[in-house]
């Protein structure tokens, strides 16, 4: 997805939004979406999102119920069905494939320019805004046609082939009508009277779409009240949305009629159900009639990958599990990418996958024809490739129930006397902060799931039948005499660097007041766990000891419980290399991080490197863009040190540049722990050393050329510490090979 993420970049780097740090928000968010596809990373997104353009008033509390009751719904009743796909996660990426479109392709932004009256300044934000609203919020109704096809499936396992029941909705007028505060908002807005939703939907369709409006709103009633066969959840979601808007903003707009027919013709309406309309107003939706609809029906059409399947038939046709995008100009070509285009039946007979056939053979692109009107060029192909293994996936209840009460009670133990405070003040402290710290925190309660994992706990608001953590140092029911705490709070801080470094931070200590801090986003905490005062140590410890207490003021009843088995093996992967005469440094990052990743698979891998110029900070780089724990052995004092490599650099004739200097701060400040091993001899030689006694496999950047260790003439040792003496070391000392009877190897050679 590499083009399809750089896409998203440019049309973050084009946008020009009035709070940088909230576009950084929500540009990080989508980042983590996209690596990873999951809920929780979706639920980011959205949070961004609506504290931004405060979708429903300001406070995520008031979207909070209508998205976590969709994905709730589709969690609980998915599988219960023969055919449903997630639509929480797959609505994100609607939204980002849309933003894609837009930034790339030529006619479609300058006719959503032309259809609005916009000009280039700002059809970037507007589109950002209508956009969104649309994409998010296209399948909130979902659960009225899951709790439709419940039904109808139940009956159709049970009594096959005979006549089924099917549920309708009772008390749709109360439900759909305006009361008359909101019929003087919408007559002062459009001129006419509506008095409930399904008329304001019709007019609707009819601005652009043309169809006649005293056809349309009994229609509308209708295909929900007497509708056998299938419930349009297109339909509920604008009829949701519309009646959301109202209570919350106490105003809808033009624009966001548009958005409400957009989501009410994306699913049902006007693919199959228009011939009740009349058949010679049916038409495909153009570009230009109806922007927000044409690409809300492309972009969801186009999202058939990475969606999880909960029904039956769903899974057995698995989708494709990545996909690359190409938009330039006047064409858009989209490629998915299979495990395996075959399926193997349960009694071993081999067939193609339906889900590859149809993009092979043309069916899904002829499908889209009929759909929207388009005059630029559209095509799929598809391509096979190995799923690679979704890692990180957890045993902690991760809904969005517990993440909200999680990142608040971290909020509270921060500040003074927290245990002290009802759940009402947590509350109201949360909602006051702004969204850079309320996402903070968001992100550390996500990350409690995988650090959480590393001392062999998780949390669930469930009951369960697992040992109950009360004191995460006392009762841990493997102890090795670990000091738990200090080990979780050196990964939150490890955690918090990477954040602050994505969100543009940088290290420095020219600021006088907290207010002034954030200002220049400068932070002398961006360094290494080790190099902390003692007060910021605590303050780490702190958040964690008090996390337990605080979460009993919440309802959520989150207990933190402790496995009876251990976690993944450690594996320590030592790394050195040349300092200086690399040849392309990107060629030899891509042969590390392979390295890395196939280790990973089976371990929890600790990479260890002194952090010089080249190899060391290369191979700690790729460590950590991988989310690899990394450690740091330096060979003198941490600013000594510092000045040290630029001098060296500097000396090699190297261009040393103030960035560099941040590049190998910020990187530092990204290990877990920081030793100090000191030769006044031999720079390198104790650091060196350290990092081969402590490795189980060592990854050297290493050019072939084998230094004599030792000077006949002056009887004394030479080159001791650099990259052929620590493989020596690693030799002939440690007994590790490059390769081993068995083909295994101990010594990656990188050339």
């Amino acid at each position: 997805m590499e083009k399809f993420i750089d896409y998203i970049h440019t049309f973050f780097d084009n946008l020009n939004m009035e709070n940088n740090s909230n576009k950084l928000c929500l540009r990080n968010s989508i980042d983590r979406f996209i690596k990873t596809g999951t809920k929780e990373d979706a639920f980011s997104v959205y949070y961004c999102f609506c504290e931004i353009f405060e979708v429903f008033g300001r406070g995520y509390e008031n979207t909070q119920n209508l998205l976590e009751m969709l994905s709730d719904h589709e969690y609980h009743s998915g599988e219960l069905l023969s055919k449903h796909r997630d639509h929480y996660s797959h609505s994100v990426y609607v939204f980002l494939i849309g933003l894609a479109i837009f930034e790339n392709l030529k006619v479609l932004r300058s006719e959503i320019g032309k259809f609005y009256k916009l000009n280039h300044k700002n059809d970037a934000i507007f589109f950002l805004k209508y956009w969104g609203i649309t994409a998010l919020f296209h399948d909130i109704g979902y659960p009225f046609q899951l709790a439709h096809e419940q039904i109808k499936n139940y009956c159709t396992e049970i009594w096959k082939n005979e006549p089924q029941l099917y549920v309708s909705f009772g008390n749709l007028n109360s439900f759909l009508n305006l009361d008359l505060e909101d019929q003087g908002l919408l007559e002062k807005e459009f001129g006419r009277t509506f008095d409930n939703i399904n008329n304001l939907l019709a007019y609707g369709l009819y601005l652009h779409e043309g169809y006649e409006e005293s056809k349309v709103g009994p229609l509308l009633y209708q295909r929900i009240v007497e509708q056998p066969n299938f419930i349009d959840h297109g339909y509920f979601s604008a009829v949701t949305l519309a009646k959301k808007m109202l209570k919350t903003n106490h105003k809808l707009n033009r624009i966001d009629l548009d958005v409400l027919t957009a989501i009410l013709l994306h699913n049902n309406f006007n693919k199959y159900d228009y011939k009740a309309i009349a058949k010679e107003e049916c038409h495909s939706i153009s570009l230009q009639e109806n922007p927000l609809a044409f690409l809300l029906i492309l972009c969801d059409e186009l999202q058939i990958w990475d969606r999880l399947a909960y029904g039956k038939i769903s899974k057995r046709d698995p989708i494709a599990w990545d996909v690359e995008f190409f938009i330039k100009d006047d064409l858009l070509s989209v490629t998915y990418y299979f495990d395996t285009y075959t399926i193997v039946e349960a009694n071993g007979d081999i067939r193609l996958n339906d889900s590859y056939l149809k993009i092979k053979d043309g069916k899904f692109i002829n499908k889209l024809k009929d759909y929207i009107d388009y005059s630029f060029q559209i095509n799929a192909k598809v391509e096979q490739r190995k799923k690679e293994k979704r890692q990180e996936l957890y045993m902690s209840d991760n809904n969005f129930i517990n993440l909200c009460d999680l990142a608040k009670a971290i909020h509270a133990s921060y500040l003074d006397h927290c245990l002290d405070f009802t759940s009402e003040y947590i509350n109201e402290a949360f909602s006051n902060l702004p969204l850079e710290f309320k996402l903070s925190n968001i992100e550390q309660a996500k990350s409690y799931a995988s650090k959480l994992e590393l001392i062999n706990c998780f949390y669930s608001s469930k009951d369960l039948d697992y040992p109950v953590i009360e004191d995460i140092n006392k009762d841990l029911f493997i102890k090795n005499g670990i000091d738990h705490l200090g080990f979780l709070s050196r990964e939150e801080h490890v955690r918090w660097v990477k954040e602050k470094l994505s969100l543009g931070w940088v290290y420095g200590n020219d600021y006088q007041t907290t207010q002034e801090r954030n200002e220049k986003k400068i932070h002398k905490s961006l360094v290494p766990f080790d190099k902390l005062s003692d007060t910021e140590k605590l303050k780490n410890e702190m958040v964690i000891k008090n996390l337990i207490p605080l979460l009993r003021k919440f309802d959520s009843n989150i207990k933190i419980y402790n496995y009876r088995y251990g976690r993944k093996d450690t594996l320590e992967i030592g790394g050195i290399g040349h300092r200086f005469g690399l040849q392309n440094p990107q060629k030899i990052k891509e042969r590390i991080k392979k390295i890395l990743k196939i280790y990973k698979e089976n371990y929890r891998v600790v990479v260890r490197t002194s952090y010089a110029y080249g190899a060391g900070q290369l191979i700690a780089e790729c460590a950590t863009e991988l989310g690899i724990t990394t450690k740091a052995v330096i060979p003198m004092d941490y600013e000594e040190y510092i000045e040290d490599v630029k001098n060296d650099a500097l000396k090699h004739g190297i261009d040393y540049t103030l960035n560099d200097e941040l590049r190998m701060r910020h990187l530092l400040a990204q290990a877990v722990s920081l030793k100090i091993k000191k030769d006044p001899i031999n720079t390198y030689a104790a650091a060196a050393a350290y990092i081969i006694e402590r490795c189980d496999k060592l990854i050297a950047i290493w050019d072939g050329t084998e230094r004599d260790l030792f000077d006949s003439k002056e009887h004394k040792e030479i080159n001791r510490g650099g990259t052929y003496h620590s493989l020596s070391i690693a030799m002939k000392e440690k007994g590790m090979k490059i390769k081993n009877s068995a083909q295994i190897t101990d010594i990656h050679i990188i050339n």
